[in-house]
């Protein structure tokens, strides 16, 4: 295929990504360090990122995560469809269990993702919904909200796989 179905967009700041590499992708894939200089500029940046890439699903990714292969290929078949979806990957094990328990209950009662689980969404469906809005503590609250009023989010996905040890943060 010449068209990518798929853009994975690692936000953090130039210190975070810096020290990264970019995760090996397929010909349909894309993916994007969207480095911000602070957190006044991260909505911005976020929607022209958005608008210039060339996938036709987005997904949100903390520093050092990776999708694992099944969720690359479930993502790909999904913007295949060209159907407007939504959601996030699921908590990883890995975390202390009372953590994990927390954020998963968050994640049933509010829908709401955190950070450490990413967000996936088709980029009409992000811009018919008038783009990310507030990005405050809770990452991903004021997208989810407007994700969920226009449409029911895909059960999660398999956890990301991390290539850190260190607590997710953006700055």
């Amino acid at each position: 295929m010449s068209q990518e179905l798929v853009t994975y967009i690692v936000l953090g700041s130039h210190q975070k990504l810096k020290k990264l590499k970019k995760f090996k992708i397929d010909s349909e894939e894309e993916c994007i360090f969207l480095n911000f200089k602070d957190e006044s500029s991260i909505i911005l940046d976020i929607d022209s990122v958005i608008a210039d890439s060339n996938g036709s699903l987005i997904v949100l990714l903390p520093p050092s995560s990776t999708p694992k292969k099944i969720n690359r290929e479930t993502l790909k078949k999904m913007a295949m469809i060209n159907y407007p979806v939504w959601g996030w990957f699921d908590i990883s094990n890995k975390e202390d269990l009372l953590s994990s328990s927390l954020k998963k209950i968050n994640s049933i009662l509010r829908t709401t993702p955190s950070i450490e689980q990413g967000i996936y969404f088709t980029k009409d469906l992000y811009f018919s919904i008038g783009g990310v809005g507030a990005f405050k503590d809770n990452y991903f609250s004021e997208i989810s909200k407007r994700l969920y009023s226009r449409l029911d989010p895909q059960p999660p996905l398999l956890p990301l796989t991390y290539r850190s040890s260190s607590k997710v943060s953006l700055l």
